[in-house]
């Protein structure tokens, strides 16, 4: 649709997508209960207030997981890094290490300071990953890292708008009972309207089985970890470009 065509892959995917799911229940009330034989105000308005919903939910989806990832700490991973940590073999981690290092400017941390905690051991795997992520920007050469970025930004906001979601569909619940209930003029016109009603609950119920089971903090972390993976195993594409590059001319 050109309605989303203004968002980027990864913004569409991460963003919009969590919007999506999150409101869907509610969206398909909406659209359910509005005549789609001719085209009169009231289609106008549903339509304009559900592309206003996904955008609300797709600007919220962002700033509750950005909220989300500060207080449980994902998205970093700088223990992955640590001697130990079974994510990244330790062969291919000491080469990175060295190689980092020496593109920062820092001595890489030792196995004691590592172990003692040190804030110096800290702060130079956060500046590691923070010059990694720099460096691949570019998603065309960099495919796998911008994948397993977009599945983490795609739970992570998705987990942020739960909440949020589970109360749209008790809202959705509560509205076809009410529907089912008083039997007002405008939906007893509507045809099929029991129908259309009983699809609105399934919806709202089966939704709210798939947020309480498959979107969770551990789904988080998995997804977390494995972009934190695949972004220190960037380092050797950039060690093989690193020594592509012809040596610059200093003499100029």
């Amino acid at each position: 649709m050109e309605v989303f065509s203004q968002f980027d892959t990864y913004s569409l995917k991460a963003r919009v997508f969590p919007a999506l799911i999150s409101g869907l229940p509610l969206l398909i009330l909406l659209f359910m209960l509005v005549p789609w034989d001719h085209l009169a105000l009231s289609q106008v308005i549903a339509s304009s207030i559900g592309f206003v919903l996904i955008f609300a939910f797709a600007d919220l989806a962002r700033h509750r997981g950005k909220k989300l990832q500060e207080r449980l700490g994902t998205g970093e991973t700088p223990d992955q890094w640590l001697r130990g940590n079974r994510d990244v073999p330790e062969g291919s981690k000491d080469r990175y290490r060295g190689f980092v290092a020496e593109q920062l400017a820092l001595t890489a941390p030792t196995l004691e300071e590592e172990q003692s905690g040190s804030e110096l051991s800290a702060d130079f795997y956060q500046s590691a990953n923070a010059w990694l992520r720099e460096q691949t920007r570019d998603h065309s050469a960099y495919p796998l890292l911008f994948a397993e970025n977009i599945t983490y930004g795609f739970r992570r906001n998705l987990l942020g708008l739960k909440s949020i979601a589970l109360v749209c569909n008790l809202l959705v619940l509560l509205s076809c009972a009410g529907i089912l209930y008083f039997e007002s003029g405008y939906f007893a016109a509507l045809p099929n309207v029991e129908e259309k009603v009983y699809i609105a609950v399934a919806a709202a119920l089966l939704h709210s089985a798939y947020l309480m089971t498959a979107v969770n903090e551990l789904a988080l972390r998995e997804a977390s970890r494995a972009y934190g993976r695949q972004l220190i195993l960037s380092c050797e594409s950039l060690m093989h470009s690193h020594k592509s590059s012809p040596p610059k001319d200093e003499s100029a």
